[in-house]
């Protein structure tokens, strides 16, 4: 009886599933990476006799320098995301998805609204940092307080995902004029805000023993 011979066939092997995986974890490591931030406002915090951990999540931050700049900062990028883009509708801006990632990773920003646009236009930190030291901060006069529009958009944002508010933290230098700060502290008791509580951050002052 004749010996049968098999057909000989080279092995084939299916590469689309890994392909799909592999965009799937480029994708998944795009949203969930923490970029390293841009350096943040220099402030030189007053020193405390307690200290209470700084949450590192769900927090935002007014930032009050030692000119007395006003900046805005919140730990979340998906917060920062969103909080972009309503802010943006007031001006009649649109962000990109590259703004949006720039404006992840920009830390602290401290200028009105309606240069945001420009702001993000800029290609290095070093620029922006150029670009913010043209104005006063978030505008908190009482004819043009920006900084409600911050809170309430982050709060409104926030509140609508978690059903809860943020943190609230206020990080003022501690050579500022008092006045600047109080200017920040009515502006968080405004009826339409009523923040009662939030935090203060300071230094750990050295013990004299």
């Amino acid at each position: 009886m004749p010996k049968l011979k098999m057909p000989r066939r080279s092995p084939a092997l299916d590469m689309t599933p890994m392909v799909d995986l592999a965009f799937l974890l480029v994708t998944f490591f795009m949203l969930t990476a923490q970029f390293r931030p841009e350096e943040a406002v220099a402030v030189d915090t007053p020193a405390s006799t307690s200290e209470s951990p700084i949450p590192m999540t769900n927090m935002m931050t007014i930032v009050v320098d030692t000119a007395g700049h006003v900046y805005w900062d919140f730990t979340d990028k998906m917060v920062r995301f969103a909080v972009l883009e309503e802010l943006g509708k007031r001006v009649n801006y649109t962000p990109s998805e590259e703004d949006k990632v720039k404006f992840a990773n920009v830390g602290p920003v401290g200028i009105p609204i309606q240069n945001l646009q420009a702001f993000l236009a800029l290609d290095s930190g070093d620029e922006r940092k150029e670009y913010t030291r043209q104005f006063q901060g978030i505008p908190i006069d009482s004819t043009n307080n920006q900084l409600r529009d911050w809170i309430l958009v982050t709060r409104t944002i926030f509140y609508n995902d978690a059903k809860e508010n943020p943190i609230v933290a206020l990080k003022a230098d501690g050579n500022t004029n008092y006045s600047r700060v109080a200017e920040v502290i009515r502006t968080f008791q405004a009826p339409d805000i009523m923040i009662s509580k939030f935090k203060m951050i300071t230094d750990l002052e050295s013990s004299r023993m």
